[in-house]
């Protein structure tokens, strides 16, 4: 970097002593980068259930039954929109592909999600240099950290950020255009954007909003056609979505959007960000600040400062307005890259402030010596994982890279053993046991239903609708002592009581630690044999069912 640089002056593109542009790495090193890349990728690809959440099954198996011609469906009892609808599309896609095999539709869709890791890497660059931040490497080796070698695989994680990188970096090109078109495909994109994650409309109005702001702030006359341009953009793939939830279902939003929210009924606990969203949400706060005060730049103070404050609205209300699993790392693809530009902008800060410590090819070297050691480690974590070691004691703290797959195997042995089509309703576990099982579950928590499951629940009652629909068996957990054990059941989007389903040790099938290889591993669970209440109602029963059905 030449002396004449401040740190407020990291976007001018200056060139390293040598004349070579300071934006690019050695062939050797890029090699390495490369190498440590698929390295990083390939566990995942070989033993892709490792990689595996529960409730990123969902997404497989209802695309598994779109392609049977089932429909947007869990399973075959009520309809679902239920998930992200971009993703969804994906994985359909790769489903048909697949044939609607499942194990290759599996592998398929971990080779798709490899796919749009290499082009949010390659997005991520090209934002970088746009905005004049060197040292791209830092910030690549943390998303690769994040996108790989974990278990988020299967959720909309990696179009997620794929989406959110090129919409930013469309922005960046659009930003001071009074131009139509730049405006229109930012609008399209950021629409792209909400669609992978419906939660991303925090990060993309704010940032979309400081965006007009700063292109028409000497002349608010001029903010009409970006504004109009913008919205026809988005609105050109979001509406589209919002008009079809509102003919199938009666509601703009998705079944599981509405049962995880409490809005406007704030209940504070930071504990529902999890690991994940604790440690990332931080950096919108980092993000804010380099906006607010360390980047003099206007240009880039409009990524920063939007990018920052939609992290923290998307986690403030996250910690307000949710009741529900939100713990999950694909929750925080957002303030996951705002970490990673962040610590490129931050690095680069460094070494123009201290610049007589530090010359530009050594701190060159350092950043790619760190972005290598990111990405050994990721590797490590990764093949580690992938081959069902426990965990790595370091330094006498154990830390656990692989659990053990207990609803697979469960998932394997119900296919078994019970008849094909048999319906259970579950109190957890649905998505890696439908998948497994190849049968239908019926989650306990509603997400995967639709809106009237919950005003079917409210009229007749948990015992009637499971009867109803011919739900044969309940499964729970139950401690090892445990013998008889009562389960109240709720309509998940009232949160109000419909039922108790009273369960005796007499019509137990099975118990988890009867059947798993590990059962000391495996949570206590144990599957029930359902009853009607009584067999004279059969006739009420089958009226109850048609009237669900009208």
């Amino acid at each position: 970097m030449s002396g004449n640089d401040s740190p407020d002056q990291i976007g001018s593109k200056p060139r390293g002593p040598t004349g070579d542009s300071s934006d690019e790495i050695g062939i050797w090193a890029a090699l390495t980068v490369i190498t440590l890349l698929v390295i990083n990728l390939l566990p995942s690809l070989i033993r892709p259930a490792e990689f595996m959440q529960d409730d990123s099954y969902f997404y497989l198996q209802v695309a598994h039954n779109i392609v049977a011609g089932l429909g947007s469906t869990f399973h075959g009892i009520t309809p679902t929109n239920g998930y992200h609808p971009l993703w969804m599309g994906l994985v359909t896609a790769t489903s048909f592909m697949a044939g609607g095999d499942k194990t290759a539709s599996l592998y398929f869709v971990f080779a798709l999600q490899g796919v749009l890791f290499i082009a949010s890497a390659l997005v991520f660059r090209r934002l970088a240099i746009l905005m004049g931040l060197r040292y791209w490497l830092i910030g690549i080796a943390i998303m690769a950290a994040y996108l790989l070698g974990t278990a988020i695989y299967g959720s909309e994680a990696h179009v997620n950020a794929l989406t959110l990188l090129a919409s930013l970096a469309l922005l960046w090109r659009a930003l001071g255009s009074p131009r139509a078109r730049p405006w229109f495909l930012t609008g399209l994109v950021a629409g792209l954007a909400v669609l992978a994650r419906l939660d991303n409309v925090f990060v993309m109005s704010m940032t979309l909003m400081l965006g007009l702001v700063y292109s028409t702030r000497e002349n608010l006359r001029t903010v009409a056609v970006p504004l109009l341009a913008l919205v026809a953009g988005g609105a050109a793939v979001v509406l589209p979505y919002v008009l079809a939830n509102l003919v199938s279902t009666g509601h703009m939003v998705p079944i599981s959007g509405a049962i995880k929210s409490t809005f406007p009924n704030a209940q504070i606990d930071l504990g529902r960000l999890g690991s994940m969203g604790k440690l990332a949400t931080p950096f919108g706060f980092v993000s804010l600040l380099i906006g607010l005060g360390l980047d003099k730049d206007r240009r880039r103070r409009v990524l920063w400062q939007g990018l920052g404050s939609g992290v923290i609205l998307h986690a403030a209300y996250v910690v307000c307005f949710t009741d529900h699993y939100t713990f999950w790392a694909w929750y925080y693809v957002s303030a996951v890259l705002s970490a990673a530009l962040s610590a490129c902008y931050l690095y680069q800060w460094l070494t123009v402030r201290y610049e007589s410590l530090v010359s530009v090819s050594n701190a060159r070297r350092i950043a790619l010596a760190g972005a290598v050691l990111v990405l050994v480690a990721g590797s490590a974590r990764a093949w580690v994982k992938s081959y069902g070691y426990q965990g790595i004691n370091v330094l006498g703290f154990t830390v656990r890279t692989n659990k053990y797959r207990w609803p697979d195997e469960l998932g394997r042995w119900l296919k078994t053993y019970l008849p094909p089509g048999t319906r259970i309703f579950a109190y957890d576990w649905p998505g890696s046991i439908a998948f497994y099982s190849d049968l239908p579950l019926l989650p306990m928590d509603g997400l995967m239903n639709d809106f009237q499951y919950n005003d079917d629940l409210l009229e007749v009652g948990i015992q009637n609708y499971l009867c109803a629909h011919n739900i044969q068996y309940f499964f729970g957990l139950i401690e090892p002592w445990q013998r008889d054990i009562e389960v109240e059941v709720t309509a998940p989007l009232y949160r109000i009581p419909v039922g108790t389903l009273r369960l005796r040790e007499k019509d137990i099938v099975v118990r988890t630690d009867n059947i798993l290889a590990r059962p000391d591993e495996a949570l206590p669970f144990a599957l029930w044999q359902l009853a009607c209440p009584d067999q004279q109602s059969l006739e009420k029963r089958q009226q109850t069912s048609g009237a669900l059905s009208e």
